[in-house]
């Protein structure tokens, strides 16, 4: 059973443009990954600078230009849930990257397969 040329470049065009759109996500999802990353990395590092302060020393928050009066409790709170949150958004990046690169491996499979079709 022979598919007719004019399907096959159908075929052959949306498994082209799904490749291409894959791999523009995958790049936006990687960059997001690295982004998070450097934010935990951050928070963590932050958390360790806090951690090594007197209870009684006098700490102050960024808000906008202004710096607030803050709680250490507080800041290590925060700084705590930054870092549970930036896990919790890895793990979802990790696994929307691993649906595009498989979706973009079984692309390149077709494609293959069409290639090497007669």
């Amino acid at each position: 059973m022979s598919i007719s040329d004019d399907a096959l470049r159908k075929v052959l065009i949306e498994l082209q443009n799904r490749l291409v759109e894959n791999s523009r996500q995958l790049v936006t999802v990687k960059a997001q990954i690295q982004a998070k990353e450097r934010e935990k990395r951050l928070a963590e590092l932050t958390k360790k600078e806090l951690s090594a302060l007197d209870k009684d020393t006098k700490t102050y928050k960024s808000v906008g230009k202004a710096f607030i009066k803050a709680d250490l409790s507080v800041l290590n709170k925060e700084m705590d849930d930054r870092v549970e949150k930036a896990t919790s958004d890895l793990v979802t990046l990790d696994k929307s990257k691993k649906y595009l690169e498989r979706n973009i491996s079984d692309s390149q499979n077709g494609l293959r397969e069409i290639v090497g079709h007669p």
